[in-house]
């Protein structure tokens, strides 16, 4: 055990979280690129040490909230090769990243909005990234009528939507609470046309916003989305005239 390489501890770590019914779809994705930058400036890592982490923390110093996210979950993967039996795995100490200020919240108009779901009706078919083009249109509106948290929408799955009965079930949420959300007619009935399409190019998916992959979509792609959909570039015009 001891002579695990940096590389399938992550992975076993990863397994880990997956069997105790976590999805930790974000955990490994700062974990990958974790292992990648420690490797590439230390082939001869075995555990996380103070050197390689500092240098990998260092690059996300100018986004607080990836920083953030990135110091927590390699402090949880160190406490688990702790836990079996590797004392050298450096440990970030508590209060060496704190959370970030909130942005204060921005309330759009409905012109905003109309804006923001005709960028998103525009995304084109792409073989690259099967049935985006449907996807995203009803995740976005998903969220934006029923104000789920993104991960919420992203890890739905397919069993627990009943749109023959209006509803769908969120299972777990945040913490051990799980709830049941009621859509209105018109949301049912534009979901109802979005899962009979996305059904032809995914007949067997198991999660209802399912990715090229036929996965859950990871975080980054919302929020790569959401700034690249037009919505950003149209305030900035906004608040120039």
């Amino acid at each position: 055990m001891m002579n695990d390489s940096l590389f399938t501890l992550a992975d076993q770590f990863v397994a880990y979280k997956r069997q105790n019914g976590r999805v930790y779809q974000t955990g490994a994705y700062y974990l990958e690129k974790y292992i990648r930058f420690a490797t590439e400036t230390n082939p001869e890592v075995t555990v996380p040490d103070r050197k390689n982490v500092e240098g990998f923390l260092e690059k996300y110093e100018d986004t607080p909230g990836s920083l953030y996210n990135a110091a927590a979950f390699l402090r949880e993967f160190s406490r688990y090769l702790i836990a079996r039996g590797y004392p050298d795995a450096y440990l970030i100490p508590a209060g060496r990243t704190r959370l970030p200020t909130p942005v204060p919240p921005y309330f759009f108009t409905e012109e905003e909005i109309s804006a923001f779901f005709r960028e998103c009706d525009n995304i084109r078919d792409d073989p690259h990234h099967k049935g985006r083009h449907l996807v995203l249109p009803a995740m976005f509106r998903l969220l934006y009528c029923c104000g789920l948290r993104c991960k919420e929408a992203r890890v739905l799955a397919r069993k627990d939507v009943h749109l023959d009965k209006g509803y769908f079930d969120v299972l777990p949420s945040k913490g051990p609470k799980s709830r049941r959300i009621y859509l209105s007619g018109e949301l049912t009935e534009y979901l109802d046309g979005y899962d009979q399409h996305i059904s032809h190019l995914f007949p067997d998916r198991r999660v209802f916003f399912p990715n090229r992959a036929g996965s859950p979509y990871g975080a980054a792609m919302l929020e790569k989305t959401f700034c690249g959909s037009g919505i950003l570039p149209f305030l900035k015009r906004k608040i120039r005239e």
